[in-house]
């Protein structure tokens, strides 16, 4: 058998058809690019007619977003940061508000929107977004505050007071520095502190501390998206925190002072009481930090590939929590409807679905054609936990196999339940297309083994001897497209670009 016609056999089509899939590829390419550019850019000609920008102060508003991005990447060619100046990267190629992620672009038009007036902020951002596929329609400033201190620690967190005689925050905090001999400095240095503990909670709406100045300390943003103050701290949660303080940074000589100035409500055995209740908390804290802690560093070490920060290394441990939570047990895979079409024209799982990190085999190839996706969200989350707890994959392995998956997304597909909460993601899309090509394969999808190779080796000498009865690939009818390379948000049919 000549070289050209192994070539032939093993990817199943000749070079005209490759060449006609490779422009294929670019012509894709071409009108994402398009699409992109004119999305971005309704976005800001939007800001220019609803919000309270001048169409100079949206145009600068742009370039930065655009400077900030450029800068980021691994070929830029430096120069100046300067409304008007044009960005070049190493191939010539200019760099515009159309390469700018969208999510980007959607995070930092939000967060400009969300300083115009609070009277009218919400009417305009719904304004901005209404007739652009893919953007939210309500801000993040209209979503319901999560608290997770709003349930007392203990029996004595909340005050026995009569109602009209509980101490406010304020006045504990008074009583604790009158107890304590602490002056306003101090005073304020712990109301950050405590404020600061209550602020924090939501990854969407993080909080910062600064300490110094005359008041002693300030809060800037935080859980209800806005700056926290005392007066949003839960009057239970200020007590524990003062008598942690009280525990562990009064000097043992004061400590029962300062708590009878604060705790009046509870008579000496429910002060002590609460006192261990607290302290043995906090041990228990410190504890599970520990173990956090240790685990950080054991994924340093250990984890393949190497972290490069401990940040990366929080995301590892969090998606390993996450992995073991999603549900799995009585797992059906019983094929429960039309969940999305792909085409393959568009970009795919980029390694081998065979052996972790290695390039695509042969075989391979010859099955990637439009295909129906036959399995829910949940369906495929307990198959990615399944695959990954065990076998050769780790759950890194088969991120990297998807390409265009990074862990931040793939997490957040996993947190979701429910057969359609994540349908739109690349982690569905691509995350069935793996398991639907280890199937087309032959191979098990919730298990693997060093012998899958070998497994599909054969499979591939019966395939090329028609006598061995094997079946031919597997295809499909056309079916719409779906672009993989997109955002989850940037999924969205019938686009009112596709149409222009």
């Amino acid at each position: 058998m000549s070289e050209a016609s192994e070539s032939s056999d093993d990817y199943g089509m000749d070079e005209g058809i490759r060449e006609q899939i490779k422009q294929h590829y670019e012509e894709q390419k071409e009108r994402r690019a398009i699409f992109h550019w004119k999305r971005n850019t309704h976005l800001l000609d939007n800001m220019k007619k609803y919000t309270d920008m001048s169409d100079a102060e949206v145009d600068e508003f742009g370039y930065f977003m655009v400077a900030a991005d450029y800068f980021k990447l691994p070929d830029h060619r430096g120069g100046a940061i300067d409304p008007g100046t044009r960005h070049y990267r190493m191939n010539g190629k200019e760099h515009t508000i159309g390469d700018v992620p969208f999510k980007h672009i959607l995070e930092q038009v939000e967060k400009r929107i969300k300083e115009m007036p609070a009277d009218r902020r919400t009417e305009m951002f719904k304004q901005v977004m209404a007739d652009v596929p893919g953007t939210t329609k309500n801000p993040d400033w209209e979503r319901e505050a999560i608290n997770p201190n709003a349930e007392p620690a203990t029996a004595f967190s909340t005050s026995k007071a009569a109602k009209d005689s509980i101490k406010c925050n304020r006045q504990l905090l008074d009583d604790l520095a009158v107890g304590l001999g602490m002056d306003d400095r101090q005073k304020g240095m712990i109301e950050a502190q405590i404020v600061y503990h209550d602020a924090i909670g939501d990854d969407k709406r993080p909080a910062t501390v600064f300490f110094g100045g005359d008041t002693g300390g300030k809060v800037m943003g935080g859980r209800l998206a806005r700056d926290h103050t005392l007066a949003d701290v839960p009057n239970h949660f200020c007590r524990d925190q003062i008598m942690d303080y009280i525990n562990q940074m009064a000097e043992e000589e004061k400590r029962d002072i300062a708590r009878a100035a604060v705790f009046s409500d509870l008579d000496p055995g429910e002060k002590v009481a609460y006192s261990t209740a607290i302290a043995e908390n906090a041990k228990e804290l410190g504890r599970k930090q520990k173990e956090e802690g240790d685990r950080l560093d054991e994924i340093m070490e250990t984890h393949k590939p190497k972290p490069k920060t401990i940040l990366e290394a929080r995301n590892i441990r969090d998606q390993e929590n996450l992995l073991d939570s999603v549900p799995d047990d009585n797992l059906d895979l019983t094929q429960r409807g039309h969940y999305g079409d792909l085409d393959y024209s568009m970009k795919r799982v980029v390694k081998s679905v065979v052996k972790p990190g290695c390039e695509k085999l042969p075989s391979e190839e010859t099955l990637s054609w439009l295909t129906t996706v036959d399995l829910d969200c949940d369906q495929l989350r307990a198959c990615i936990k399944r695959f990954t707890n065990g076998g050769i994959w780790s759950i890194d392995q088969f991120r990297l196999a998807l390409g265009g998956v990074d862990r931040p997304n793939l997490t957040k597909f996993l947190e979701k339940r429910g057969a359609r909460q994540g349908i739109k993601s690349r982690a569905f899309q691509l995350g069935w297309e793996f398991f639907k090509t280890r199937e087309m394969l032959g191979l098990n999808i919730l298990e693997s083994s060093e012998d899958d190779g070998k497994q599909v080796e054969e499979k591939g000498k019966k395939r090329k001897n028609p006598a061995a009865g094997d079946d031919e690939p597997t295809s499909g009818k056309k079916a719409k497209p779906v672009d993989l390379t997109a955002d989850e948000s940037d999924l969205e049919p019938n686009s009112v670009y596709a149409k222009e």
